[in-house]
């Protein structure tokens, strides 16, 4: 479990190394850590430097934490944020930027291992994954994601909201997540967002069509109806 803090007071990152190092003396996984003093030192560095939790300081000279915040939720990326700060200001407005909790200064240890706890659960429970693009590394929703298609050895993964990640990824990487159905070789779907099944094209509910392959409409099809039995999740 890789920790990101980004604090501009050397003393306080150290102060929440030593906390989660303690919350993490009798866990069955190890803890690394980046260290950041700058929004801007983490914005340059995160592409390289993928973390799975973001410890943030809200009040920070020059990009803020709640800006470095919303430039992460505008790319796209949904990496579990917990805001520190000293005023209680921030609360309402983090709920724009889905942040996983806040804590106020001076914190609170066990306040802070409860926080710890909340996103271990949450995350052996989260439908996120990683998509590396030529430039970053980012989480993402799997339910955001409409379909997958080809482009050689790399993909273009089409979001709902009609926004294009273009990704080193190959397609069989997203295959083996058993996460979309297969419908054609260039081509993997989220049942999610399926409207229709015709012989040889799928048709979501964006309007957009992709093409369904003769091998894969049998299992396709049986699959469809099984997501829309049960009811989508």
């Amino acid at each position: 479990m890789r920790i990101a803090l980004c604090d501009d007071e050397a003393e306080q990152i150290e102060f929440l190394r030593k906390l989660i190092t303690s919350w993490s003396s009798d866990k069955l996984f190890d803890v690394a850590f980046t260290e950041y003093e700058s929004a801007e030192e983490f914005l340059f560095k995160y592409p390289n430097e993928p973390c799975d939790l973001l410890l943030l300081d809200i009040e920070m000279k020059s990009i803020s934490g709640m800006e470095l915040a919303h430039k992460l939720r505008d790319s796209g990326d949904m990496l579990p944020i917990v805001f520190i700060t000293g005023y209680s200001d921030y609360i309402c407005e983090g709920y724009d930027v889905d942040a996983l909790h806040y804590l106020l200064k001076p914190i609170d240890e066990n306040k802070l291992f409860s926080v710890l706890d909340k996103y271990v659960i949450r995350h052996n429970q989260s439908d996120e994954i990683l998509i590396t693009s030529d430039d970053k590394t980012m989480h993402i929703s799997v339910q955001s994601i409409t379909y997958i298609e080809a482009f050689g050895r790399n993909t273009a993964v089409h979001l709902f909201d009609g926004t294009v990640i273009k990704s080193k990824m190959n397609i069989g990487s997203f295959e083996k997540m058993g996460l979309f159905v297969c419908c054609h070789r260039s081509y993997l779907v989220n049942l999610r967002y399926v409207k229709s099944i015709g012989k040889t094209e799928i048709f979501l509910d964006s309007g957009e069509k992709i093409p369904l392959s003769r091998r894969h409409f049998g299992d396709v099809n049986q699959r469809f109806i099984e997501y829309y039995t049960r009811g989508k999740t």
